[in-house]
């Protein structure tokens, strides 16, 4: 048994044994030199170009909030896109619908290589409809993003409860997918703060959707992927917020200690607003929790840490980990709820390792994030095949009462660090989507999230690594746990497996019932990699 890299003198499980790889060849050393110098062209050339997009985006969402806002209309865009719908049927083309949005524009690993001229529609959806603060609800348009919509509704004392943290993800996407954060444990996935939807369906006409109007197609959508069709409208809940975040930073010294009290803030009767977990290693760990606060408390410090010269989040956390007491920090609640954005959590070690440095901070980290559309649009497809199989990213949900099991066999499969330890509720609904029920007829069953971002210690080590072959064991460990695999990822599941994972029953009902067969494409036809056509060194072109 080895120990932990930290103060903590417990054992750690031996890493799994590996065969020992030959030294590198030449080539391999000038790919690995290549990867590990990309950083340079990261700050020369990504952060100006990302820096200029978001300034202009920015620039447009005033103009359209303000000067252009008369003269918009939602109701005629939505026509423009039934009206590229009809001329596709029009055009007898076999290549089923999906959005023109460049694949390098996704918050994926995959970029899309079924998007094609004939069958990509635009969907200039990209604004705020309206704020209803009596109803307690917001209208967006789907292709709105998290940064957007926190930089309109903070300000008025206003926020969605489920903040997913990179600026770039948007509403449709994770309304077709996933999006999950601290606050989960309490509000449920994304979708689950979805009270209502607007979408074009295969018969190309607009249906409403809610809980309950059109029951089983608003339950359908989550996790569909664009399968039933195109949403054009999108309302959310919201909630009242304060100022500041009251956040409380505990230091775990093992990994059980991390999972019980993990567990008893989760399912506490009071639990807290926000609730999350940073692993650094199998043992040592911090718990961190937040709730509202109006003002400065007297038991701890102020720290504006969304300014761009402050530490990464999870390295000010990793220092005060050292620590043998709690910290309490008042956060000012937008610089709370993007935390990790700055850093892109901590993939932004491995991107730009200087990152992190005082001196970068000062002078550069206004440029700060990169963004991961700028980011997949300057990666070759020698870089991308690099990356895929010497590096993870993955998010794998598993119940509660798993959480040990799971950090196991992470530790055993890929042996990353640090982990990212995020709480959510599984609630039942009806009728019941692709995300099964609790057990036991509960309403509401504790789930974790497991978010698995880094370079395997095999790799580092120099040692034998199939990246296919770590995957696929820890899919079929979920499917045996009733766990579900962010889709954002690379999947190694055939399609038999994806639906022994996920309940698609609704799903395939509603994409009948609105006609979506044959229109859009099955959500395994998007998110499954058929490796079987190519090589394992052409995997990227996959993806």
């Amino acid at each position: 048994m080895t120990t932990s890299k930290f103060a903590n003198p417990l054992p750690v499980p031996e890493p799994r044994q590996r065969k020992k790889l030959p030294p590198p060849s030449s080539q391999e050393k000038l790919e690995d030199w290549l990867m590990d110098q990309r950083w340079i062209a990261v700050i020369l050339l990504v952060l100006p170009l990302n820096y200029l997009f978001t300034a202009y985006w920015g620039f447009r969402d005033f103009m359209v909030r303000t000067v252009l806002s008369p003269f918009r209309s939602h109701e005629r865009t939505v026509k423009y896109i039934q009206a590229q719908i009809q001329k596709w049927r029009e055009s007898g083309s076999k290549n089923m619908l999906c959005t023109r949005r460049p694949g390098a524009f996704m918050v994926t690993l995959r970029d899309g290589i079924y998007k094609k001229k004939d069958n990509a529609i635009d969907l200039p959806l990209y604004d705020i409809l309206e704020l209803d603060t009596k109803k307690k609800t917001v209208k967006v348009e789907p292709s709105v993003n998290i940064g957007q919509l926190t930089r309109f509704l903070i300000p008025k004392g206003w926020c969605i409860p489920v903040i997913p943290e990179y600026d770039d993800l948007t509403m449709g996407g994770m309304l077709n997918g996933y999006g999950i954060e601290g606050s989960s444990h309490k509000y449920g996935l994304f979708n689950d703060i979805i009270v209502s939807v607007d979408i074009i369906v295969g018969t190309g006409e607009v249906v409403h959707c809610s809980r309950t109007e059109n029951a089983d197609l608003f339950y359908a959508l989550p996790w569909s992927y664009g399968g039933i069709g195109f949403a054009v409208m999108i309302e959310l809940e919201i909630i009242p917020v304060k100022k500041y975040c009251r956040l409380v930073y505990e230091p775990m010294r093992t990994v059980d200690e991390m999972v019980n009290r993990f567990t008893e803030l989760a399912e506490s009767q009071t639990p807290p607003e926000y609730l999350e977990g940073v692993q650094y290693d199998f043992h040592n760990g911090i718990l961190t929790h937040g709730d509202f606060s109006d003002k400065i408390g007297t038991d701890g410090v102020y720290n504006a840490m969304g300014k761009w010269w402050k530490p990464w989040f999870h390295r000010h956390a990793e220092l005060l980990m050292h620590k043998d007491h709690p910290t309490v920090e008042y956060i000012p609640l937008r610089d709370y709820l993007h935390r990790h954005t700055r850093s892109l959590y901590w993939e932004g070690d491995l991107i730009i390792p200087i990152g992190n440095h005082w001196l970068f901070r000062h002078t550069l980290g206004w440029l700060m994030p990169p963004s991961v559309s700028f980011l997949k649009l300057t990666q070759t497809k020698a870089q991308r095949d690099h990356y895929f199989h010497k590096h993870i990213a993955q998010d794998y949900l598993l119940p509660l009462d798993k959480l040990k099991e799971g950090l196991e066999l992470s530790h055993d499969v890929y042996e990353v660090y640090p982990l990212w330890l995020c709480p959510h509720a599984v609630l039942k609904t009806t009728p019941q989507g692709a995300v099964r029920a609790p057990i036991n007829d509960q309403k509401i069953e504790q789930y974790v999230d497991i978010g698995i971002w880094g370079v395997p210690g095999a790799v580092m080590r120099r040692e034998a690594y199939d990246a296919h072959e770590a995957n696929r064991e820890y899919e079929t460990w979920l499917r045996n746990n009733r766990g579900y695999q962010a889709m954002y990822a690379i999947s190694e599941m055939t399609a038999e497996e994806f639906h022994e994972m996920f309940d698609m029953t609704l799903y395939k009902n509603a994409r009948k019932k609105y006609g979506s067969d044959g229109v859009f494409m099955d959500v395994t036809q998007k998110v499954l990699v058929n490796k079987s056509k190519l090589g394992n060194s052409d995997f990227a072109k996959l993806v």
